[in-house]
């Protein structure tokens, strides 16, 4: 683990503590700011983003003085949480602590300390701090980041 988080460090992803486990093959971008905190567990194929170039492509295209602030966002995955396998965080995701993200959800926004999400775009289905089974009713969609808002 130690040459691993080396390796993402020199691309600009910063440590809080040391996380439970990375997969060699999880994409990490650092270059928006990624902050991994103690005890996450990232799966296989997971693609974490902090740049989003996309805005490019619009006909009001900004004046260049604004692109980096337009195309960085920071992102944080939250002490003791679990992002599962091809799940993709967005630029601007701020996932909380003790939280679960289910295989192949689509993050963009807060997620709140405790939650469980699945799906594209992520929905909240439970809180890990429930041993009970969760159900699909209950279930409401992410607030966004205001950063995100455009």
């Amino acid at each position: 683990m130690k040459v691993l988080m080396k390796a993402h460090e020199t691309v600009g992803v910063r440590f809080d503590g040391k996380p439970e486990y990375i997969q060699a093959d999880a994409y990490l971008d650092g270059s928006g700011g990624l902050t991994i905190s103690e005890g996450a567990v990232i799966s296989t194929k997971v693609i974490i983003l902090t740049h989003d170039w996309s805005f490019l492509k619009r006909i009001n295209c900004p004046p260049s003085a604004s692109y980096n602030e337009r195309a960085y966002k920071s992102v944080s995955i939250g002490m003791n949480s679990f992002i599962g396998a091809g799940a993709i965080v967005l630029p601007g995701s701020h996932i909380g602590r003790h939280c679960i993200v289910g295989a192949g959800a689509v993050i963009k926004g807060i997620i709140p300390d405790y939650s469980i999400v699945i799906g594209n775009p992520c929905k909240i289905i439970g809180d890990t701090r429930d041993n009970r089974k969760s159900s699909s009713k209950n279930s409401h969609t992410i607030a966004s980041h205001p950063d995100n808002l455009t």
